[in-house]
């Protein structure tokens, strides 16, 4: 049996994202506006080093839910390198950066950091998050240099 690819417990440390992976993320979250998107992070804690975004297989404005296929894919790939899911993003294109019932009703994956990218304002507000059952914590972050980021971005047009 493998190990997982996430802990469901979190990690104590900030995150700590490259900024071409928080521009990656916004990029995305903004290409599939009006609609909700969605991805993972990858890395080991607490830096980020990978960035793989999935279809929402909801295509739903006000919901996510990650096309199996992606996730799969992404979470393979994950592996392969010896990494981890450190954190889920989405976007609320029409919301704050505050999580939503929904997100407490459809979390998961555990304390895994979520990510929330609002689109409400330019430039988009990016925050970090731990999911409860019927509550959420704000999280510190950081934005830190690229040192051998891997994007993974399969459905982006070159």
């Amino acid at each position: 049996m493998g190990t997982p690819s996430y802990r469901p417990e979190g990690f104590a440390a900030p995150l700590e994202i490259p900024a071409d992976v928080v521009e990656a993320m916004v990029a995305h979250c903004q290409r599939e506006a009006p609609l909700e998107c969605c991805g993972l992070l990858g890395g080991e804690p607490p830096r980020v080093s990978s960035f793989h975004p999935l279809r929402n297989a909801a295509a739903s404005p006000t919901r996510y839910d990650a096309d199996p296929r992606d996730l799969i894919a992404a979470v393979v790939d994950l592996r392969r390198r010896g990494a981890e899911i450190l954190a889920i993003y989405h976007s609320h294109p029409r919301w704050a950066a505050v999580p939503s019932a929904t997100d407490l009703r459809e979390n998961h994956y555990g304390a895994v950091p979520r990510i929330i990218v609002s689109l409400l304002t330019e430039p988009p507000d990016v925050r970090v998050w731990r999911l409860e059952p019927e509550s959420y914590e704000e999280l510190a972050w950081s934005v830190v240099q690229p040192a051998g980021t891997a994007l993974h971005d399969p459905h982006r047009a070159e």
